[in-house]
């Protein structure tokens, strides 16, 4: 079952940098698109030239119908 997306933010501007679900975390900027399916941490540069600060996401482990992880 797949759920909806959440938004990724900046920690210190709040622009929408991300999407995460559980299939991953999906970054979409103009004619770019990138997809992680983790697990592990992602660390994403802000791209408001104003701002520029790191913001670290972590990706969980996805987890298999059971509750086991994959």
């Amino acid at each position: 079952m797949r759920t909806q997306a959440q938004k990724v933010r900046c920690k210190h501007c709040g622009i929408q940098l991300a999407e995460q679900d559980d299939t991953g975390l999906t970054i979409r900027r103009n004619d770019l698109e990138a997809h992680y399916a983790g697990p592990g941490l992602v660390s994403i540069r802000c791209y408001r030239p104003r701002c520029r600060r790191l913001n670290v996401v972590r990706i969980p482990t996805a987890q298999a119908p059971g509750g086991a992880a994959a």
